[in-house]
């Protein structure tokens, strides 16, 4: 189960960067629990609805986020460690950077029933509870 689980990541993540919302969501548990990095102002989305308006608040603010993993990593426990970096372009302002990502990805029954971004890869390792 657990090379499934990178592998639903990694394709969750292409459905996502493509704009496929719906094609997403059937990887995604109905109460999914969803913290991207900005979640620490804004809060958790919670289940489909949550996921959904997740994806319009970021088309609102983005013309770009397209996340880039370097390293997704299995951690045995039906959870997936995804280290990389976010590209985003700011919707008006056409700023570009790049910004660290990484989080912890949680399974169940072949979904995804929580993402959590640390935003430091120091710190996703460490609620991984693996030393480096």
């Amino acid at each position: 189960m657990s090379r499934e689980n990178v592998e639903l990541f990694l394709r969750a993540t292409e459905l996502y960067t493509s704009g496929d919302v719906e094609g997403t969501l059937e990887l995604v548990d109905p109460d999914v629990v969803w913290e991207p990095l900005r979640a620490a102002m804004q809060g958790a989305y919670h289940g489909h609805a949550g996921m959904r308006r997740f994806f319009a608040d970021t088309a609102e603010s983005f013309d770009s986020f397209r996340p880039e993993y370097a390293e997704v990593r299995d951690l045995g426990d039906g959870r997936v460690l995804a280290l990389g970096r976010l590209h985003v372009r700011g919707k008006g302002s056409g700023i570009e950077t790049d910004v660290p990502i990484a989080g912890i990805a949680t399974f169940r029954d072949g979904r995804i029933t929580r993402w959590k971004d640390h935003g430091d890869p120091q710190r996703a390792l460490q609620a991984a509870g693996l030393e480096e």
